[in-house]
């Protein structure tokens, strides 16, 4: 051990010189690899703010070119307002041909001129009428039905609803891009659009006339996006105020909650996750129609490059390093070795030293003052675990350990233990109950019981004797007592004595309940053992005599070696059990009990032989019958158990008594739960078959498979009325429920009943009813007409 400590020092706290040398040269190397640091991490905030400020000036670019556009729809928008002509169509409800010419007037002086604009942003624009269900364009004049069946139709809207959105409110209103059908085309072919809407006329908001519509062609903003998308492989979305998507990148991934509701200010940029994917966000706000361009750019390529870079830089580094470090530990371990020489020359057998040594030469100096102090520190834990030391050694005496003389007398005097006189004996002092001396049996409460027993041992015979207690159990103890020589003529007198009047203080003063046994006494050292022997076979027959608290060796040698428990008794338990009789049970275990324990002393071996057979008879009785079983063992309750967890004669009658009277208790219900389920199954057969001729003692008797002779006791007994009467009134019962129908005969209701002739039903209804079953039937009559 002392060793390994040496080693451990060596390598750790030994080093100190040697480590302060290696930092010392790792600084120097330590000072370019920050100024490194310093100058990388600037590089990458100037790279990432310069590809933001790009970013947002492209997505600036873009705003200004959609806001240019959107600003001349608005001018559109309003010379169509101010148009007085408009307002003459709006409120024209004719759709004679004249009015038509007015129509196809105006759109050849006014809708012509702004026709220029459809072949840049504006696909195209109409004018819907209300009142005269017309739809204008440059160079078309029709009704809406057939402007939205062969000109332009949306795949969302039909007919219904797209009319009814044009009379519905809306000022200056965007409405999100969808597919318009255009059907006058050459080609045929759908295309994408965002509608722009004003309710005409415009200063009345509740009496809709029209509306103006505006298609801007949703490939004219990409075309505009394509720039920033391709520049860094982002995607572009418009939102208007509502947080609606008006357009986005083909195939893009819808915008999250989380995004849109950072829409707070003018412009930004955010760093978010998208779809399990991180990106950068960056949004602008149009200043006139105040939507949102927002450009959302994956992260992974936009520091793709910067990540390049990182890679390249962060492997120079550890190159750096690790070349820096190997010529630094190199240098260092050259101008430390002579050192290292000096501190392995150091004795291997020197511990460690109090305080950590500032360095090297410290440790020296310190090593040469612990040795000293680590010796006595020995010493000092050894006298301090000398008490627990002294009690293992006797312990193992106790239980026959044996060492040759020489051996011994150097393990007694190392320890302190002194055994003068050459005769021994065993005292075992075990404490049964503590209950009045403390309430609260803590294990500090056990460690004061044990404590005060030792003591008033020790003071009751040091004068005498020599004494020495050791620590057995929780609540036993061990007192091995080393006789003086001229007490050997009467070698247990005085040991009595001292035994009488420990046991009496114990109890008067500190209220224990405890037992004591004393073995013999033995000569020499090697027969402890045999002593502690004989005190735990005294101390055994606590079982079979508790009322005793004090237990001599010599006065339990000569016992019988039988117990008494005939076949006979056993038969007689079992039938008394079987049958019920409480009484007799409680009689029989009594008189067994009083002729093992009371008459004649047994043996605690023979006395746990008897808890065994009475187990073994209480187990035959009960495997004879299942359910008996079961009520006996219902919760926790093992029989075997039960029986052996007894520490004294009483406790052993008392728990066999409870046990055999719960087994007779569960046989007696048991009968009578059979008696009930017979009965009821007589009973359930006879009303089953009451209406067959055959129905019998017999009949009943091979349906049941019992005897005729025990079903008709039984009935009679369990009942109290006849087999044969039961049945008869059964058969009457069934029989006045009968003739309450007017159409059954007597000699049906014979048949039905279970009697072969009418003659034989009538002669026996009279009997049992008194009346005939005309006469019956003649008052069951007047009584229903009696009732109203």
């Amino acid at each position: 051990m002392f060793s390994f400590i040496r080693k451990k020092n060596a390598g750790s706290k030994r080093r100190s010189l040697f480590i302060r040398m290696l930092v010392s040269n790792c600084l120097l190397l330590l000072l370019p690899i920050i100024i490194w640091f310093v100058f990388y991490t600037q590089f990458e905030h100037i790279m990432k703010a310069n590809a933001e400020r790009s970013n947002l000036g492209m997505l600036e670019q873009m705003r200004l070119n959609i806001d240019s556009n959107l600003k001349d729809i608005e001018h559109l928008s309003n010379q169509m307002i101010l148009n007085p002509k408009l307002r003459y169509l709006l409120d024209t409800q004719s759709k004679n041909l004249s009015e038509r010419y007015h129509l196809v007037q105006f759109s050849r002086d006014y809708l012509k001129m702004y026709s220029h604009m459809t072949n840049n942003f504006v696909y195209d624009f109409y004018i819907f009428l209300d009142r005269s269900d017309s739809v204008i364009k440059p160079n078309l004049v029709t009704d809406s039905h057939s402007f939205y069946d062969k000109y332009y139709s949306f795949d969302h809207l039909t007919y219904e609803e797209w009319r009814k959105q044009m009379i519905s409110y809306h000022s200056q209103t965007y409405l999100p891009a969808a597919t318009l059908q255009r059907n006058s085309s050459l080609k045929n072919d759908p295309m994408k659009v965002i509608t722009f809407m004003q309710s005409l006329p415009v200063e009345d908001t509740s009496t809709i006339k029209g509306s103006l519509v505006v298609l801007i062609d949703e490939a004219k903003i990409h075309e505009m996006t394509r720039k920033i998308e391709s520049a860094n492989g982002s995607s572009v979305y418009i939102v208007d105020q509502n947080h609606e998507l008006i357009s986005s990148t083909p195939g893009a991934s819808p915008l999250s909650k989380s995004i849109l509701n950072e829409l707070k200010s003018n412009t930004g940029l955010l760093n978010t996750n998208l779809n399990g994917q991180d990106v950068m966000v960056s949004f602008t706000t149009s200043e006139q129609v105040g939507w949102y361009y927002i450009d959302v750019m994956p992260l992974n390529l936009y520091l793709h490059k910067l990540k390049q870079m990182e890679h390249l830089a962060m492997w120079l580094l550890l190159l750096c390093i690790l070349v820096g470090s190997a010529a630094a530990y190199g240098i260092t371990y050259r101008n430390y070795f002579p050192i290292k020489r000096i501190v392995e020359a150091i004795p291997a057998g020197k511990f460690h030293p109090r305080k950590a040594a500032g360095d090297e030469f410290d440790y020296i100096m310190e090593m040469m003052k612990v040795s000293w102090d680590e010796e006595r520190s020995i010493k000092n834990k050894l006298t301090q675990q000398l008490p627990l030391l002294r009690s293992n050694y006797l312990h193992r005496v106790l239980q026959g350990y044996y060492e040759p003389p020489e051996q011994m007398k150097q393990s007694l005097e190392f320890m302190g233990i002194q055994f003068p006189f050459p005769h021994f004996a065993v005292i075992l002092v075990q404490v049964d109950d503590l209950t009045r001396f403390a309430p609260n049996q803590s294990e500090k409460q056990w460690a004061l019981v044990r404590f005060i027993i030792s003591n008033l041992a020790e003071d009751s015979i040091y004068d005498l004797h020599t004494i020495h207690t050791i620590d057995l159990e929780k609540n036993r103890l061990a007192l091995l007592v080393n006789l003086l020589p001229d007490q050997l003529g009467h070698p247990t007198c005085r040991v009595k004595d001292i035994v009488t009047e420990l046991h009496r203080i114990l109890e008067t003063r500190f209220k224990l309940e405890i037992s004591i046994a004393i073995s013999g006494v033995h000569e020499g050292q090697h027969q402890i053992g045999e002593a502690y022997l004989e005190a735990a076979a005294a101390l055994e027959y606590r079982m079979v005599n508790g009322q005793l608290s004090i237990f001599y060796y010599q006065d339990i040698r000569q016992q019988k070696l039988q117990y008494y428990y005939p076949v006979e008794t056993e038969l007689q338990l079992i039938n008394c059990v079987r049958s019920g009789d409480k009484e007799q049970v409680v009689l029989l275990l009594k008189q067994l009990f009083d002729m093992n324990f009371s008459d004649e002393s047994i043996t605690p071996e023979l006395g746990r032989c008897l808890l065994f057979s009475l187990a073994s008879t209480l187990l035959r009785i009960m495997t004879s019958d299942t359910p008996a079983y079961r009520r006996l063992t219902e919760g926790d309750i093992h029989p075997v158990r039960f029986l052996l967890s007894c520490k004294t004669t009483d406790e052993m009658f008392e728990k066999a008594k409870d046990l055999y009277l719960s087994a007779a208790e569960s046989f007696k219900l048991e009968r009578s739960d059979h008696s009930e389920q017979l009965l009821m199954q007589i009973q359930a057969c006879i009303q089953a078959n009451y209406a067959d001729p055959n129905m019998s003692l017999n009949l009943l008797s091979e349906h049941l498979q019992i005897t005729p002779q025990y079903i008709s006791q039984f009935f009679k007994r369990v009942s109290g009325q006849n087999l044969n009467d039961y049945l008869t009134v059964v058969r009457m019962d069934h029989a006045k429920k009968l003739m309450s129908d007017p159409g059954l005969t007597n000699a049906q209701i014979a048949k039905m009943v279970g009697y072969t002739s009418d003659s034989v039903f009538i002669r026996v209804f009279k009997k049992v009813e008194g009346i005939t079953p005309g006469k019956y039937r003649e008052s069951m009559t007047n009584c229903d007409r009696r009732i109203p």
